[in-house]
């Protein structure tokens, strides 16, 4: 059985989470396999990518990926993080993936303790106890790659990965200084596994349209 995995635009999930400051910090996922056809055990690897859009002095980032379990198994030992986002004006590691995403070593983010359909991006300061003072960091201008994940397909249905930020299941995004900008969440992409009747039909429809081009020559 194939996927077939598409792109789209999943609406109403950017969050305002206690919006004061005018930086839109964004989060977005891409993927090679967005658009194509795989086969039931093959991987799709994804890269979440962050852009601080020049705002600077950042804390803490938490955001969820979500995937349905029942179709995908997640690939923590193939998956890898960033080991450092960001960096101090004397250049040295400000941003760095949490324990739970391998530490300095950036081997890939664990799921979720509560929910085993979403795996958790934490990423922290080094400079929690000193602040601003610690050494403001670069700011990001652009996208930068947070983490590459690996999924392996395993079952045929329709289902899909998009992010989740909600402070319940360990959404946080917060400046040494208080603040909580508002972060933007990218498209997510749908993936449909046909029915093998529904296969069958479009594989006849095909051989159909091939034949009639094929007489019309």
């Amino acid at each position: 059985m194939r996927l077939i995995i598409q792109t789209i635009a999943l609406t109403g999930l950017t969050l305002l989470f206690a919006v004061s400051s005018a930086n839109a910090w964004q989060v977005r996922m891409e993927s090679t396999s967005a658009g194509q056809t795989i086969n039931v055990g093959d991987t799709v690897t994804l890269t979440v990518d962050f852009n601080t859009d020049t705002g600077t002095d950042l804390l803490a980032l938490g955001v969820g990926l979500i995937f349905d379990e029942e179709f995908f198994t997640y690939d923590q030992g193939a998956s890898s993080n960033t080991t450092y986002l960001l960096y101090s004006g004397a250049k040295n590691a400000y941003l760095e993936p949490a324990s739970t995403c391998g530490g300095s070593s950036g081997s890939g983010c664990s799921l979720y303790l509560t929910n085993p359909n979403q795996v958790q991006l934490d990423f922290l300061s080094n400079k929690v106890a000193q602040g601003p003072t610690g050494g403001i960091p670069a700011a990001s201008n652009g996208f930068e790659n947070l983490s590459t994940l690996v999924f392996t397909a395993t079952k045929e249905g329709t289902t899909g990965f998009s992010f989740l930020f909600n402070p319940v299941f360990g959404g946080a995004l917060g400046l040494a200084d208080g603040q909580q900008p508002t972060l933007e969440l990218g498209e997510g992409f749908s993936v449909v596994v046909p029915e093998p009747g529904l296969a069958l039909m479009s594989m006849a429809a095909l051989g159909t349209i091939a034949l009639v081009r094929r007489n019309r020559r």
